[in-house]
């Protein structure tokens, strides 16, 4: 047992790269596929022209937002968001200290505390690591407290934006919501696809519906930790082999982990599907998205495509991102 849990040092090196030298991925992988330096994975198979094709689908101009509020009552696994006031016009009852040098001005401002993936998020390209090795060959110990040397969510400031389509698995499986624990497979995915006679093309988005989050409001607060470590409905890890063939561009989730919850039986490591698509295949993963108004729209026209901006914020060498990604149809 206790051979098991050992630190065993690697058998490769570590050039001034970043890169690791002497090891072979064996598992399914893009490593390499967009060169060795490549730090943007699959958000590579969204092109000027695929960007230039999901602006077609805008007929309507109507627009939905997709993120979820940023408030205290907000589903959060780590710290909820901590809003402050900087200054308000009601400090002038006190008096304001600019009133003595900008009479009749008064400011209001604010700022927030809250983890990068406390809300509508995007897990970046270094947010899982399996071995001390991060997508793409770069070795895990280049992330210091100081941040991210590689892989730093900045670098797709300027793509996550082109053609979404919504499976809304929940309504294809004739529920409000999937149970927690539900793995949602690749036949889902396919069926789902199928019935809403929707066709899934290289550099898509795909935004996967559980109805898990929309439960939340009405959860009692001392329910609400339950709710969040009790399990939920995700993807299984019979999906990564389906969004690599199909050459998706990212995938997000209205729960809060992306993947099912319990783990499926019979898996030899922790979040095994987290793993697969962003350490080997280089996959964006969004979670925390808000689904329901969108899911709502589409079955009432029948349109599940349309044009999706979700680019994250730029931060230098972050993991993840918060974001409000809206869908235009």
């Amino acid at each position: 047992m206790v051979d098991d849990i050992r630190w065993k040092p690697p058998s490769y090196s570590v050039n001034t790269a970043g890169k690791i030298v002497g090891f072979a991925n064996a598992e399914p992988n893009n490593w390499g596929k967009w060169g060795d330096d490549d730090q943007r994975g699959t958000t590579n198979y969204i092109t000027a022209e695929t960007v230039h094709q999901a602006a077609g689908l805008i007929k309507q101009g109507k627009v939905v937002s997709l993120a979820m509020a940023i408030d205290a009552d907000a589903p959060a696994l780590r710290s909820p968001a901590q809003k402050f006031m900087l200054m308000t016009t009601s400090d002038a009852l006190v008096q304001d200290p600019s009133q003595s040098f900008m009479p009749g001005l008064q400011i209001n401002d604010d700022y927030i505390a809250m983890p990068l993936q406390g809300s509508t998020q995007w897990d970046g390209l270094a947010h899982f690591a399996w071995e001390d090795v991060l997508y793409n060959g770069f070795w895990g110990g280049t992330v210091t407290s100081a941040g991210l040397t590689y892989l730093g969510i900045h670098h797709l400031r300027e793509t996550l934006v082109g053609r979404g389509v919504l499976l809304d698995v929940a309504r294809h499986k004739g529920v409000d919501f999937l149970e927690p624990g539900t793995p949602i497979t690749d036949r889902d995915l396919e069926a789902c696809a199928s019935q809403q006679g929707v066709h899934i093309s290289p550099g898509d988005i795909l935004l996967v519906r559980t109805g898990h989050l929309e439960r939340w409001p009405a959860t009692p607060p001392e329910q609400r930790m339950q709710f969040l470590r009790g399990g939920e409905p995700g993807m299984s890890v019979t999906t990564p082999a389906w969004l690599h063939e199909r050459q998706v561009a990212a995938v997000a989730l209205d729960n809060m982990g992306a993947e099912v919850t319990p783990f499926e039986a019979k898996q030899t490591r922790p979040y095994p599907w987290h793993v697969q698509v962003i350490r080997n295949m280089g996959l964006l993963v969004g979670e925390i998205w808000k689904l329901d108004a969108l899911a709502d729209d589409c079955a009432n026209d029948g349109v599940y495509e349309f044009f999706l901006s979700a680019p994250p914020l730029n931060i230098t060498n972050a993991v993840g991102s918060p974001l409000n990604p809206v869908a235009i149809k």
